[in-house]
């Protein structure tokens, strides 16, 4: 027992722990004792410490330090074999070897990837494969025992850091090896992993210099020496100096030359041909070669012009009966007769070209192999085209070839192949890691793979392949849902039955072959088991299925290792799953569907005998409703008629009530005026209904005005009131302000308030009481309609603003209605952008109307008739009567002309005799009726702003969208109230003075010079304007100042030239200051600042900022760009 204060040992038999002085210890220490591990067949145990290996002899029971590894803290043991004991400490892992008291470090080195993870080894294990597994301070490293290769990094070879990818291997007849990449030529006297002799052939070496350091091929001649093609051209290697010599070769007219070389062989006749590219294949003496001193001129040249299929061929191979094959990189092969010099191409069996060939290579029996995409083709020397595909799956490019004893060795992307030379069948030996080049060391029956930056040595033996590993597969996490199933010790491995909810239908599945050497690129693969089943590969490092979504039943999940090509080379596992149904899925749940589905055919068969009943019923209906359309037809037409008599009843009668003194008649012309006003509701209900069923028109277009909400609320307020069916009623109008002007529809608003309130008066009790409230005076405003009614039920809100709607309670089915008042109440605040919510219970019902109120100056509104001079009114009517009654009401205060169409109005207008201020007209009259008129009148300039009121008996939304596009500016629908017609007079005639006041205003508030003034505003702003222009270069000047000048409160102040002028008074003397500042600017006479100071800014940045706001430019580009 090792313990951190020694090493004791415990008797079974006699139950005692008895301590093991550990000897030679170093004094004053813990003896901690770290490992402990046994070799039977040595019959000794190691006891690894804190400072060293001890040895436990169990024959004689003695304990000594071992000769070695001593001050090693050893933290894990274990045997590699019977004489190998491999140890664990902080410095990496040593072998000892028994027998010969021997130790090899192994260690973590940098610079390769396969090396120790690290050098604290904390635990060593063996498993039944004899793997050796390391576990270190920065993971697992494992030990492979079936890992035949051997890979040797650059730096081994050359102890430096440079890289190179190999693109030839050769080996010389006096050992030496030579490395051809991309960075050069190495030649090194032997690849293993001991320091050995070795040169670096570069551009850039000072000693050992090149000519380029791409190197194509490495050739040995016939004697001895060694040749290499470059992008340096073709150069000789020279035994005794150690250097290269360089050739240059030409043709005969010296254009075409050998620069690029890439390939180099040598004939029967003592000749090196000479592959390069853009120059052809050159064939030159190679004693004349090595006795040049210049240029040396070829004996012969092959270019395209001679037959080659390019003047590019990468690689040329003699095929030992008298020709020279070419090959060019996916394009083809030519052959060359050496003694003739003709020319011919190989092709297939078939007649096509061998167009996607990219190596070539001569065996010992004279057979050509030519490497394509995934397949290898065989040249009989008879001639004889063979072709077999080695890679069924890949298209990788053949990258290396070389003849390794019975077979030929070939190097794609996927790895390494295997072709048997006679029974052309194939292997994987390698898997990964892209080769380019290859050569047979048959010296050591071993193959050497070239690679990017090391080589790989591969013995030559064929059993390679069936190092395969392990080919057992188990289950090792599953995960239902995206947590795991079962706990850890659920023994999953050993289950191949799953039985699952149907809820539990998303599945993980993790599988592992537990084999942790894989080099011929195995894969995990899975099918369904099934008649047309297919293995589907799992990645490579991702040995996960995922199963989504599984319908309910069972699954027989196969799975097996497949190689490359994706054949089965394992034991094929089945594991079945099973999902349960749902409850909604099983037998008793589908024979209740089976019943309901019998009950279902019966109610077919009911529902097409009603169906056919109720399209009996429609039939009926539909004439029922074409009848009913002809009388709403009807009735429409006679109301249209209706409305002009109704006018002449109307605004007669309002006038003689305003005129009458007698109390008794008053009351009289009140109920005719009363009931006229209902009648003409009525007819008013009736086609607007019309309208909106017909879907004549959109609820779309208004026709806006603007209105006191105050007075107009209790206008009508007071209608309701003189109403003697309600005079029980309490109807009442609650408000915080004496006027309050919104811009709406008057029109739409009326039909509003009086729909709410006519329904809250009909529902409501005796002695009970409605409210109009306006509130909310500001942004946003609510007008508010309550009762103290008998309520709605709350399972009627919902449907209280839809067409028709009637509650079936009998308290409302008493009352009469229609269910359409509502629903037009709904549609018209849909209309005018306003908001409607309804609150009802036992103790009565609000409607509340909301909406955003953009602020209307109402300062000015005035129901009062002018004084002074009156203005010229000009009444455009057919209907002579009507006319002189307009007249008649507007003679007191209107200077009244008639006309009675609209061709005579222009008449009268163009003629200068009488231009109106404002023109009364009506819709429709002969020869030309009020729509025409007004559009000419807009046409011309000097009448194009006149004010006009259109009188009409049309209420159509369409008509009305005419009138505001060709500029009517209001509309009195007939019969018309007198005195809403004349406020409407007024008020266009309000507003046409403003927009000129305005005008007027503007025109003073710019720095120009003085202009008469008439209006006290426009007294107050010139006076204002003309102190600003006063101080105007002082930066000190404010509004306090300003205020003391005026003799003006600073808030009055504020509030007067808001109203004015928009402005604040700050804002309104910066832009006096600004304006200045451009009146100079435009004269170029000063500069920039000092303009600014001129007109009272003393920073330049704000001064720029505030004029860059206000002319969208800054000051200097201003004054530039100014003409």
């Amino acid at each position: 027992i090792g313990t951190y204060n020694g090493l004791f040992e415990l008797s079974p038999s006699k139950k005692d722990i008895v301590p093991l002085p550990i000897p030679d210890y170093r004094p004053g220490s813990n003896q901690f004792v770290n490992s402990i591990f046994s070799i039977p067949e040595s019959a000794s145990t190691f006891v690894g410490t804190e400072y060293g290996l001890y040895r436990y002899n169990t024959e004689n029971h003695t304990l000594k330090k071992t000769p070695v590894l001593q001050n090693h803290p050893i933290k894990a043991m274990a045997s590699k074999d019977s004489n190998t004991l491999l140890v664990g400490t902080d410095d990496g892992l040593f072998t000892y070897q028994l027998d010969q008291q021997l130790v090899k470090r192994i260690k973590h080195d940098s610079r390769n990837r396969n090396s120790l993870a690290n050098n604290i080894v904390w635990s060593i294990f063996k498993d039944r494969s004899e793997n050796i597994w390391l576990g270190t301070d920065l993971g697992f490293s494992l030990w492979s025992n079936r890992k035949v290769e051997k890979i040797l990094p650059i730096y081994q070879l050359t102890a430096s850091s440079d890289g190179n990818r190999f693109y030839k291997i050769n080996k010389d007849r006096n050992g030496w090896y030579w490395l051809g990449g991309d960075n050069g030529l190495i030649r090194v006297r032997g690849l293993d992993d001991k320091n050995t002799e070795s040169s670096w052939y570069r551009m850039d070496a000072k000693n050992y210099r090149l000519a380029h350091n791409r190197i194509r091929d490495i050739f040995e001649d016939h004697t001895g020496l060694v040749w290499i093609a470059s992008d340096g051209g073709a150069n000789v290697f020279d035994a005794h100096t150690k250097q290269f010599k360089t050739f240059t070769i030409v043709d005969a007219s010296g254009r075409r030359n050998a620069k690029w070389s890439y390939d180099i062989l040598q004939d029967g006749q003592d000749n090196l041909w000479v592959a390069s590219y853009m120059g052809g294949i050159f064939v030159v003496s190679r004693s004349r070669l090595l006795e040049s001193k210049g240029p040396v001129i070829a004996n012969r040249n092959f270019s395209k012009a001679d037959g080659l299929l390019e003047d590019f061929a990468n690689q040329i191979v003699d095929n030992g009966r008298g020709k020279i094959l070419a090959l060019f990189y996916n394009k083809g092969i030519s052959s060359i007769d050496v003694a003739t010099g003709k020319i011919t191409e190989i092709k297939d069996s078939a007649g096509h070209a061998l167009d996607q060939a990219t190596f070539m290579l001569k065996d010992g029996q004279q057979t050509v192999w030519v490497g394509e995409h995934g397949e290898l083709r065989r040249i009989a020397p008879d001639g004889k085209n063979t072709l077999v595909r080695f890679d069924p799956v890949g298209k990788g490019e053949v990258t290396a070839m070389a003849e390794v004893k019975e077979s030929i060795w070939l190097a794609t992307s996927t790895g390494v192949w295997q072709v048997n030379k006679q029974s052309l069948k194939t292997e994987l030996l390698r898997y990964g890691q892209r080769i380019s080049s290859m050569y047979y060391d048959a010296e050591r029956e071993q193959v050497v793979l070239g690679g990017i930056d090391e080589v790989v040595l591969l013995p030559a033996q064929n059993e390679l392949a069936d190092l395969d590993g392990s080919k057992k597969i188990v289950l090792t996490a599953m995960y239902v849902n995206n947590e795991r199933f079962g706990n850890y010790d659920y023994g999953l491995r050993y289950k191949n039955e799953i039985t699952l909810a149907h809820d539990q239908n998303n599945l993980r599945l993790e599988f592992s072959d537990l084999d942790y050497g894989n080099h011929l690129g195995y894969r995990l693969a899975y099918a369904f088991k099934g008649k047309n089943e297919t293995w589907i590969p799992m990645e490579r490092g991702d040995n996960k299925v995922l199963l989504s979504n599984l319908s309910s039943g069972n699954y027989d999940l196969q799975l097996a290792k497949v190689d490359v090509a994706g054949h089965v080379v394992s034991e094929i596992y089945t594991y079945h799953i099973q999902i349960r149904y749902p409850w909604y899925a099983s037998y008793w749940a589908k024979t209740v569907y089976a019943l309901i589905v019998i009950f279902l055919l019966f109610w077919v068969v009911n529902f097409f005998r009603v169906r056919s009943t109720l399209k009996w019923e429609r039939r009926e209906r539909r004439k029922v409703l074409e009848l009913t359309k002809m009388k709403m037809d009807f009735l429409t037409a006679v109301s249209h008629e209706l409305k002009t008599p109704l006018s002449l009843i109307l605004a007669p009668v309002s006038q003689m009530m305003r005129q009458t003194k007698n109390s008794d008649k008053k009351k009289q012309l009140d109920g005719v005026h009363r009931n006229a006003l209902k009648i003409s509701h009525l007819i008013q209900e009736l086609m607007t209904f019309d309208q909106v069923e017909q879907q004549k028109t959109p609820l779309q277009g208004l026709l806006t005005s603007q209105v006191d909400l105050v007075a107009y609320s209790r206008q009508i307020i007071a209608d309701w009131q003189q109403i003697p069916e309600y005079s029980t009623v309490h109807i009442g109008f609650v408000t915080d302000v004496e006027s309050f002007f919104i811009q709406t529809d008057v029109a739409k608003l009326g039909s509003i308030l009086n729909n709410l309130i006519a329904n809250a008066c009909k529902y409501n009790r005796p002695e009970g009481g409605v409210e109009l409230r306006l509130k909310g005076i500001g942004p946003d405003v609510k007008l508010v309609v309550r009762d103290t009614g008998i309520g709605i039920a709350p399972e009627d809100l919902p449907y209280v603003f839809s067409k028709f709607y009637r509650s079936s309670l009998k308290e409302v089915s008493a009352v009469q209605g229609t269910g359409v008042g509502l629903y037009l109440v709904k549609s018209y605040c849909e209309q005018l952008g306003w908001t409607v919510d309804i609150a009802s219970d036992q103790n009565g019902t609000a409607v509340t109307l909301s909406w955003k109120h953009d602020h209307v100056n109402d300062e000015d509104a005035t129901d009062s008739i002018p004084v002074g001079a009156k203005r010229k009114l000009l009444i455009v009517e057919d209907n002579a009567e009507l006319a002189d009654f307009l007249r008649n009401a507007m003679q007191p205060h209107y200077d009244c002309r008639i006309v009675s169409d609209g061709s005579e109005g222009l008449r009268l207008i163009d003629g200068h005799s009488f231009v109106p201020d404002i023109i009364l007209t009506d819709a429709m009259m002969p020869n030309m009726g009020g729509i025409e008129m007004v559009k000419k009148l807009r046409q011309n300039i000097v009448t194009a702003t006149i004010p006009i009121i259109l009188l009409t008996a049309q209420n159509d939304e369409l008509i009305r969208r005419e009138w505001v596009a060709v500029g009517i500016d209001a509309y009195m629908a007939k019969p018309f109230d007198l005195d809403l017609l004349q406020i409407q007079l007024l008020q266009l005639l309000d507003r046409k003075d403003k927009i000129v006041a305005q005008l007027r205003i503007d025109e003073i508030s710019k720095p120009t010079e003085a202009i008469a003034v008439h209006s006290p505003d426009e007294k107050f702003l010139t006076n204002v304007t003309r102190l600003i222009e006063e101080n105007l270069d002082d930066s000190e000047f404010s509004v306090q100042r300003l205020s003391e000048l005026t003799d003006v409160a600073a808030r009055q102040l504020h509030r007067k030239i808001k109203q004015l002028t928009g402005y604040t008074p700050v804002e309104y003397i910066r832009s006096i200051r600004i304006k200045k500042a451009a009146l100079l600017l435009q004269q170029k006479k000063f500069t920039v600042s000092e303009v600014m100071y001129m007109v009272g800014f003393s920073n330049a940045s704000y001064f720029s900022k505030c004029f860059q706001s206000e002319f969208g430019m800054s000051p200097k580009v201003y004054m530039e760009g100014y003409l």
